[in-house]
């Protein structure tokens, strides 16, 4: 009975992280954007834009909470999925440093190469023992994560040294065209978009095969 009282609490948390991303962090957005635009962000409410601006990993981290709960997951991860969650919506609201620290970037770059040839290498290593749907859904999540290095990349030369997003005093010495700067950002765009298409798809392919052999 608690296991199921439990669900159904996990359903309403996880209903609510839906609304509040949807509602908040996407649809509302086509409001904010262009205001802050015409008026600029200090004309923002402070209430609205704290809450817009935690419309994503406070939303996602009840999201996640919710579905914790409706699959039943053990109390220590639920726990530590609880502390984590808390934790991300602390540091958004601290903030780490506004001054550019290079070597934050370079080892943050670093550690995403690392993490993704271990990926690669995973995958390599559990193919052979897949079959099926559910190997096509591994293959399409590897297809994911290459989508996510190649984002990642394209985003150091957005922030630095193609673009000089976070140095404008080099953009404008270079004179870098603001066209070079909207095609970047709009390619990272599409490649997360496919990231994430990937990995959905592929997740469903192993939802299916599991299905299919129970």
């Amino acid at each position: 009975m608690q296991g199921k009282t439990l669900q159904k609490i996990g359903w309403v948390v996880f209903g609510i992280g839906v609304l509040y991303m949807l509602g908040s962090g996407w649809l509302y957005s086509w409001w904010v954007v262009p205001a802050t635009r015409e008026a600029g962000p200090e004309n923002l409410s402070t209430a609205v834009g704290f809450i817009w601006s935690l419309s994503a990993p406070l939303g996602s981290a009840l999201v996640a909470i919710g579905a914790a709960l409706i699959a039943q997951v053990e109390r220590r991860l639920f726990w530590l999925l609880i502390v984590g969650s808390f934790l991300l919506a602390a540091w958004r609201v601290i903030g780490t440093t506004s001054q550019l620290l290079p070597p934050l970037f370079g080892i943050g770059g670093g550690l995403i190469t690392l993490f993704f040839l271990g990926s690669v290498w995973n995958w390599a290593r559990m193919r052979p023992a897949l079959s099926g749907p559910e190997r096509t859904g591994s293959d399409l999540r590897m297809v994911g994560s290459v989508f996510y290095v190649i984002a990642a990349w394209d985003l150091c030369g957005l922030l630095g040294i193609s673009n000089f997003v976070l140095r404008p005093d080099l953009a404008q010495k270079f004179n870098v065209p603001l066209g070079s700067t909207i095609n970047a950002a709009s390619t990272i765009l599409v490649l997360l978009v496919l990231g994430w298409a990937f990995t959905f798809f592929g997740q469903r392919m192993a939802l299916r095969a599991r299905s299919e052999s129970a």
